[in-house]
């Protein structure tokens, strides 16, 4: 396989329910092509393992677990916050269910003496505590 076919679709159909403060699992890898995207099934962490350009793609279905309010997930690129990747909404009630989706790109660089060549991204509740579902990340290397 090429470089040039890399891309990693991976989803949870079934509910979680996620603490604020806590990444969302993706149970089932629907695609995966190349080497350098990789995520085992039932893990957070989506790992991109080769330098290059990836878009990131996030869908999900969200409702309050409790407590109304914010509803808000976040893209984390090795622990740390990449603000261009959130989304956010208000949810009222455990019935009031919001769609959530936002797309972003993150860059890995090439190694280096002192770096590494790989990022691990992770998809964390940081809103109120809520009920996913349908939750869907798409990633895909363009160059």
């Amino acid at each position: 396989m090429n470089d040039c076919t890399n891309i990693l679709d991976t989803y949870t159909n079934t509910d979680q329910t996620i603490a604020t403060g806590f990444p969302l699992a993706f149970n089932t890898n629907k695609a995966r092509a190349g080497r350098c995207i990789t995520h085992s099934p039932g893990s957070t962490a989506i790992n991109l393992n080769c330098p290059g350009l990836y878009t990131v793609h996030f869908n999900g279905d969200a409702a309050e677990s409790g407590t109304a309010g914010v509803i808000t997930v976040r893209l984390f690129v090795n622990g740390v916050l990449d603000p261009s990747g959130e989304a956010s909404e208000d949810s009222t009630a455990t019935t009031d269910i919001v769609n959530m989706d936002f797309e972003t790109t993150v860059c890995v660089t090439p190694a280096c003496f002192t770096c590494g060549n790989s990022v691990s991204l992770t998809f964390v509740d940081t809103g109120v505590g809520a009920v996913f579902s349908n939750v869907e990340v798409v990633v895909i290397k363009v160059r």
